[in-house]
Formats: structure tokens, C-alpha cells, sequence
């Protein structure tokens, strides 16, 4: 079970970065433990001992990405004909908004909440199609939020792009309402996954998720530079392929100048990989797995809610987390009258913290806390933002 004390050890020696300092940046990328590392440079190892292009190479590279859409599939609660690899988030968000044929005044809708990845490419096609790109104001709470969005749905509403987890607060939005509203009027759901997958449960049909794109580097712990995306089954029609290449093509002639796209989701994988980063890939899932999800949710939640209570009581601390219990790793805070860059290096350099200042308006720090970290860890977190607010205190004072 993740909540085991052995295996958090055991995890935690694995990972150097966890060692002589606290590591509280999941979100933003979080350093791998040794099976990943290992199953990297065993691939890289057989390449260069046989070449890329070895026959036995090649099917070995083959069938690890085979097994990957199955790990995957199964940690999404997919069908592993949904799953195509990719290499970030943002890339499986730019999948379904390029995918999409659109006519000058359809619509997109983003939330308030969305990281640049996440509301970027509507932008762009509002350039290039002169669709229109709506706002969503989240509230404060989910039924403000579902009233909003309600409001702003209509007929020519083509797709509503949420993040499961906030980036900047770490709020958990309703995917479910949020799908069967779209659904009422045949808009697709794009979700930002880049802050969920990996710390709390998937289930993207559950959540009625048309697209969930994942980054492999966050909370799964695996290699930069890659990623999945959830394309649900019969969507060929509704998001087309924005690219293609010798990978996602079924047939190609260059004498009869004809191709024909692959029909599952490999269809968005273009061209060459690395099939070492991604094994590393499915070595990351496969711990997640074996770990359990469920069990990650609660130890992190857990560990969350300290820090919540910490810095909830502090004087010169601003909560831009939610309050209540904790819904995700995300703990979000501004020190009164501390730059949060300043913030932020000065955690590193007297406390050993690595956090992260974030774009909030104003800027705000962000501790993503994860599940192989420890109470004795968030305690000094919570001592040091403590601290650093009481100074700030005095000398303004």
C-alpha cells in the first residue's frame, strides 16, 4: 500500500533529490526513482550495444510501447485503442484543438483556473478560424461554477477545456456534471490532467472525459519529455488528425499519392520517440500502480491538510488554497509583504525547501506535496513560511 512506511522508505532512497533537502515540486516535475532510471538507461544500453535499428531493437521498442498504452489504459480506465503517447499535456490539448473542424463562430470555453498549456490553444485557432473563446468564471464553489457554465454553453459551443486539478490552487473541479452538461449540447470535455494523474484516482469514462491528456514527469514520477493522451473511442469524425506521419498512417503510396490514418488513437503519434524515455514511462506507472492510487490520494491529502492548518492560523499568511479539507497536494499561499520569488529562494537556501512561485495576480508560492514526503517535512514548511512572514512582518512594522 503507497500509506506503508517500509515502501516510502524504501522510495525515498531511491531518489537523491529527497536526500539533505525537502521536495515539494511535484507539480512542476518531480525527480525519478531508481526503476525508472534503470529501465532508461537499460533501453539506451541496448541501443547503442545492437543500434536503434536492429531488428531485435526494434521489436523490443515495439512492444514496450504496447505494454505503456496498457499500463496507461488501465491506470486511466480506458481502452487501450484510446491511448496515444505524446510528450506533455499541452501537446494533447493542442491534439484536440487542432483536431477539431471549425467554422467562424464557434466556441470554445476555458476556465479561470487554466495553466497557459490549457487555454493557449484556444487562442490560436481563435486567431486562425475566428471562433470565439468564452471565459468561464469558476466561484468559489462547484455549484457557482455550474451555473456558470450553464450560462455560458450554447449550440455552437464546440469544446470546454478544464484542468481536474487547478494548477495555481489546487482545487478539484467536477468533471461529471461538467461532462454531461457538454454533452446536453454536443460539446467535447478536454481535460488538463497534468495535476491529477498520478496523485488521485482516473476514471475518464466515470468522469465523462472526451479527451485527458497526462504528463509523465509530474506526480508519476517519470522521465521529461513524455505523456499520454485519452482520445475517446468515436471521436474520429468530431477531433481529426492535425498531423501525420509514418507512425500514425494504416497505408501510404507516394505512386497513387493516397494514405490512410491508423483508426485508434495511435493516429496522433507522428513520428519517432524515444523508447527509452518511455519506458522509463512505464516504469513510472507501473509504481503508481503498484503503490495504488487510492492510497496516494489519502497519505497526500493527509499530509496536505497539516500544512493547511499550519498556515491557516499563521498571521501574514494568505491562503489561496480552498479552504475546507484539502483536495489535492496543491497548497498555495502568499507571504504579506514578501516578493514570492524572494519567498521562494529564501525557503531554499535557509530551510532546504524546493517549492515554486507561481503566476498567480499577484504571485503566490506553491508547495505540491507528494506522498513519499513526511510530516516532520511539512512541519518545517510550515515553520519556515512561518517564519519568513513573522520577518516580513517586522520590518514592515
Amino acid at each position: 500500500m503507497a500509506t506503508d512506511s517500509a515502501r516510502i522508505r524504501r522510495l525515498r532512497a531511491q531518489i537523491p533529490a529527497m536526500t539533505g533537502q525537502i521536495y515539494v515540486n511535484w507539480g512542476g516535475s518531480g525527480p525519478s526513482p531508481t526503476p525508472v532510471l534503470r529501465a532508461v538507461e537499460r533501453f539506451l544500453k541496448r541501443e547503442s550495444r545492437l543500434g536503434p535499428f536492429h531488428p531485435q531493437i526494434r521489436d523490443e521498442s515495439r512492444a514496450a510501447m504496447e505494454a505503456l498504452r496498457v499500463s496507461v489504459s488501465k491506470l486511466l480506465g480506458a481502452g487501450e485503442d484510446e491511448i496515444a503517447l505524446v510528450d506533455n499535456t499541452t501537446s494533447g490539448v493542442n491534439l484536440a484543438a487542432a483536431g477539431i473542424e471549425w467554422r467562424r463562430g464557434d466556441e470554445a470555453i476555458v476556465t479561470d483556473l487554466e495553466h497557459p498549456g490549457g487555454y493557449l490553444p484556444w487562442f490560436m485557432w481563435r486567431e486562425r478560424r475566428g471562433i470565439k473563446v468564452r471565459l468561464l468564471q469558476s466561484g468559489k464553489t462547484d455549484d457557482e461554477l455550474l451555473e456558470g457554465l450553464d450560462a455560458a454553453l450554447t449550440l455552437r459551443t464546440r469544446a470546454v477545456c478544464v484542468s481536474h486539478i487547478a494548477w495555481l490552487t489546487g482545487r478539484r473541479l467536477p468533471l461529471r456534471e461538467m461532462g454531461r452538461r457538454c454533452r446536453k449540447v454536443g460539446a467535447l470535455l478536454v481535460v488538463d490532467g497534468a495535476q491529477s494523474v498520478g496523485q488521485i484516482p482516473i476514471d475518464v469514462k466515470k468522469c465523462l472525459a472526451d479527451v485527458y491528456t497526462v504528463s509523465g514527469q509530474k506526480w508519476l514520477m517519470g522521465p521529461q519529455g513524455t505523456g499520454a493522451v485519452f482520445v475517446r473511442r468515436g471521436l474520429r469524425k468530431k477531433i481529426r488528425e492535425s498531423g501525420i506521419g509514418y507512425r500514425s498512417s494504416a497505408k501510404r503510396s507516394l505512386s497513387d499519392l493516397t494514405y490512410t490514418p491508423k483508426t485508434d488513437a495511435t493516429r496522433f503519434e507522428i513520428a519517432t520517440i524515444s523508447p527509452a524515455l518511455f519506458s522509463g514511462l512505464g516504469a513510472a506507472v507501473e509504481e503508481c500502480r503498484k503503490s495504488g492510487p487510492a492510497g496516494i490520494e489519502r497519505r497526500i491529502r493527509r499530509l496536505a491538510n497539516r500544512l493547511l492548518r499550519i498556515l491557516g492560523g499563521g498571521a501574514g499568511i494568505e491562503m489561496l488554497t480552498p479552504p475546507g479539507p484539502a483536495q489535492s497536494g496543491l497548497v498555495s499561499f502568499r507571504i504579506e509583504g514578501m516578493d514570492a520569488a524572494a519567498a521562494t529562494a529564501r525557503l531554499l537556501k535557509k530551510y532546504k525547501v524546493v517549492l515554486r512561485s507561481v503566476d498567480s495576480v499577484p504571485p503566490a508560492l506553491r508547495a505540491s506535496i507528494h506522498y513519499l514526503n513526511t510530516e516532520a517535512e511539512i512541519d518545517r514548511i510550515g515553520k519556515g513560511a512561518l517564519d519568513l512572514a513573522a520577518a516580513a512582518k517586522k520590518k514592515s512594522g
